[in-house]
């Protein structure tokens, strides 16, 4: 990927998780927002020690009537389709956030999709599966979210 390619999608990336934020906000008691963290040895949401690293979702809620959850965004610009059913996809990291939500004793996890400026709210009990890819943005396990639109949560401003 070109640099100013990977440039451009960054800074779609950011947008999205800058409006899902706005929209947490104003919907939920609290947010912790574990985007910008750093380290001497690099950048990002983590959680380290002796028994290894796992990367954090980008966003903790604790609401006293939704309960407490662990929320990633991921910003598409397609659908894959995986046996016949249009599909969002998350790579490894989906591993990583379940832990997360164990370690913070946390009642749930959201994938946040944004999707052509639409917010897309799935859980982890929504997962559809698994199968394997081998291309430039993923390689092996790749976890399922069949595309829904009954899913759509609202529409962003972005």
């Amino acid at each position: 990927m070109a640099s100013d390619d990977f440039h451009e999608k960054l800074a779609e990336g950011v947008r999205g998780e800058d409006a899902v934020y706005q929209y947490l906000t104003t919907t939920n008691s609290y947010v912790e927002d574990t985007r910008y963290q750093k380290y001497t040895e690099g950048q990002g949401p983590k959680l380290r020690g002796i028994e290894g690293a796992v990367t954090l979702p980008d966003f903790v809620v604790y609401d006293r009537f939704k309960g407490n959850y662990a929320v990633d965004v991921k910003v598409k610009t397609s659908v894959y389709t995986v046996h016949q059913q249009p599909c969002f996809t998350v790579d490894y990291k989906y591993l990583h956030y379940l832990k997360v939500m164990e370690l913070k004793r946390l009642d749930f996890l959201v994938l946040a999709f944004v999707y052509q400026n639409d917010l897309y709210w799935y859980t982890n009990s929504d997962l559809h599966g698994t199968t394997q890819f081998e291309n430039q943005y993923s390689r092996g396990d790749v976890y399922l979210f069949a595309h829904d639109p009954a899913k759509i949560k609202c529409r962003l401003a972005i």
